[in-house]
């Protein structure tokens, strides 16, 4: 933290406390402008947003009415992005936050507490160790990484500075599932021998088109680690779809959230074995992440089932969860 903060008796666990409230996402039912209370300069955590469009665009619109906190600078490669941003924080919370293109502007603002990181995911890792070196406490939007090694750099980084990480899994503070874990560990269902999971969105569609870079958009700078490509809005809008920015596709995207749930809810942390199979099986795919894939996974006494589709809805409900016990069963989404 920045040393006004130290000198004034800021506590990290506090900061724990707040942070994880200001991570709720979404519509006005998460978040109020009716805080109770002033919030003194030492208790005020001050906020850049690094990528302003998709969930950056929730997380601004969340932070700039909360009390607890002031969006100090915004940061997108598509100036465009930030521009509507900053009118966005304006028009909420009355302050005019500063825009950037370059996330390398804000490793030395010494009024910067802490970031939240909503890149593509093959930004997450480097940006979470780079500005946990430059004494900022970070949000990160999940996946947190795209390999295991990426993971341990982050954890030892954050140990090793003394920062504060979070994940965004948002779904656990939600009412509804609070609600589900409630039924499920309080053994209304009784006792649970399996749960899956499952995402059916006609999402990635055929083809890729290469364009010329759109004015204002720092096409190298959005790459990054990866590899050149030339542009195209596929890319850029469905990322997710590509190995080279998303290892996993709507694995690692809805099921980050759903598998999250279930784990929660059969209180288990880890299954024993694990078998997967799938494919891309559309003709003239335009990405080249699995679209398709089933997997099956062991846990002691509950087997576990995940499935995606990207080329049709699945039982007419685009994703869910389901729990299964000897007394009952229960289905649960948003």
């Amino acid at each position: 933290m920045s040393k006004d903060l130290k000198s004034e008796g800021f506590n990290r666990r506090k900061f724990l406390k707040k942070i994880s409230r200001l991570a709720l996402l979404g519509s006005s039912t998460y978040f109020s402008k009716a805080f109770a209370g002033n919030v003194g300069l030492s208790d005020l955590v001050r906020i850049a947003v690094i990528g302003n469009g998709g969930m950056g665009s929730r997380h601004i619109e969340a932070l700039s009415v909360n009390p607890n906190c002031q969006i100090m600078a915004l940061c997108d490669v598509a100036k465009s992005r930030y521009y509507t941003a900053i009118e966005t924080v304006e028009k909420l919370s009355g302050k005019k936050p500063e825009g950037f293109q370059d996330f390398r502007y804000l490793l030395d603002r010494d009024d910067i507490d802490a970031v939240f990181v909503a890149t593509p995911d093959h930004w997450h890792a480097l940006l979470t160790i780079m500005f946990c070196r430059a004494g900022k406490d970070v949000y990160v939007e999940k996946p947190v990484c795209t390999t295991v090694q990426e993971g341990r750099a982050m954890v030892d980084t954050a140990r090793r500075y003394g920062r504060i990480v979070q994940a965004g899994t948002q779904q656990r503070s939600m009412p509804v599932f609070q609600r589900a874990m409630h039924i499920i560990h309080s053994g209304q269902l009784g006792t649970i021998t399996s749960a899956r999971a499952w995402v059916g969105v006609n999402e990635w569609k055929p083809g890729e088109k290469i364009e010329p870079i759109p004015r204002g958009l720092d096409w190298d700078l959005w790459l990054g680690p990866a590899p050149y490509v030339p542009f195209s809005r596929e890319r850029f809008g469905g990322f997710m779809g590509f190995f080279d920015y998303a290892r996993g596709g709507q694995l690692t995207n809805w099921g980050i959230h759903l598998m999250d749930i279930v784990q929660w809810g059969i209180q288990q942390s880890a299954p024993l074995t694990i078998q997967s199979s799938g494919g891309s099986y559309r003709e003239n795919a335009g990405a080249d992440n699995y679209e398709t894939i089933e997997s099956v996974m062991e846990f002691p006494g509950c087997l576990v089932t995940w499935e995606q589709r990207h080329a049709n809805s699945h039982e007419n409900k685009g994703y869910g969860i389901a729990f299964y016990g000897t007394e009952g069963a229960l289905f649960v989404d948003r």
